[in-house]
């Protein structure tokens, strides 16, 4: 009898052991089985998102002939909605809504034009360091300039020498900054950087340097208060200003922007200024879904030929995703 006790006992133990091990084996397949299908989801809510983004650039090329961000444009009978009238619009979809961005690469730092003592200050800025905002600049003013003769604190060929190149000595290219002495990766890459209430990522230094020629003047309605700070003559005053005002209008003349911040009509910082798109305009949408956080930005950069209107090209494309934070 006891034998046949302690036979039962071992195997209702054999019993319940086989039982934990299956059901540790069930829980970690559902538990793969869970991610796995969010992961399928983010990806497809991501890819939803890029759709959108897409589709918003094909309605933002048909409202091109509804003369969009025009005091005179049409938006009647069609989903999209001003946002900001004369720059920024939303577009509903069933799956969730595009905002229509029109800018220009005007919007940026163009170290091509700008003065080599503005191109320090902005770097400057940029590292925290005079020293090598100076140096920077002085490297990119020896970069594009048609000699090979060093300015104070500039490289030129036989700075390169150990690099197995040679300064471009002409327009600063499209790839031509990392390869620029003093233009390290820690300077091109985004970075984590404190502000006053939290820290906070900034973008790349490509999204603020302008990658071709655009003149020295910049466009307040869509630049940055990065490239905003380093024109001359700008307060912090009037900095905050600018920003505060183009949350809600934009500036379409200098004497528009000269009613709205105050600035005297004659003030040197006007013509810093430009308040068209430039000869780069740019398209930016920005693709939100309905029941996802997941975000799609897609910019697209036209190049506009000097011999007439028609005669343009997309120049560039940049996209990047935000993922679901849930």
């Amino acid at each position: 009898m006891r034998t046949h006790q302690a036979s039962s006992g071992f195997a209702l133990l054999l019993v319940f052991s086989t039982l934990v091990m299956l059901s540790a084996i069930a829980l970690t397949l559902a538990a793969a089985v869970g991610t796995e299908v969010r992961v399928a989801q983010d990806s497809w809510n991501v890819l939803q998102a890029e759709r959108l983004a897409k589709s918003g650039h094909e309605v933002a090329a048909y409202l091109e002939s509804r003369v969009l961000g025009s005091t005179t444009e049409d938006l009647a009978g069609l989903p999209v909605a001003p946002v900001i009238a004369g720059i920024r619009y939303r577009v509903t979809f069933d799956a969730g809504t595009t905002d229509i961005v029109l800018e220009g690469e005007n919007g940026k730092l163009d170290v091509t034009s700008a003065k080599e003592d503005e191109v320090a200050a902005f770097f400057t800025a940029w590292t925290g360091d005079s020293d090598r905002g100076r140096q920077i600049a002085a490297a990119i003013a020896d970069w594009i300039d048609y000699d090979d003769e060093i300015r104070p604190f500039g490289a030129e060929a036989e700075s390169y020498l150990n690099r197995g190149y040679r300064p471009r000595n002409g327009p600063l290219g499209s790839a031509d900054l990392h390869l620029i002495q003093g233009i390290t990766p820690e300077v091109l890459s985004p970075a984590i950087i404190n502000s006053n209430e939290s820290p906070a990522l900034r973008p790349s230094l490509v999204r603020f340097v302008a990658a071709l020629p655009t003149g020295n003047r910049v466009n307040p309605n869509y630049a940055s208060a990065t490239v905003l700070q380093v024109i001359p003559g700008m307060t912090p005053q009037l900095l905050q200003s600018i920003l505060n005002i183009r949350q809600h209008s934009i500036f379409r003349t200098q004497a528009d922007f000269h009613n709205q911040t105050g600035l005297p009509p004659d003030s040197p910082l006007l013509t810093h200024l430009a308040f068209d798109r430039g000869n780069a305009p740019a398209v930016v949408t920005i693709a939100r879904l309905q029941d996802s956080p997941a975000t799609w930005i897609e910019r697209r950069t036209q190049n506009l030929s000097p011999r007439g209107p028609y005669r343009k090209a997309l120049w560039l494309v940049e996209r990047h995703g935000v993922p679901d934070q849930r």
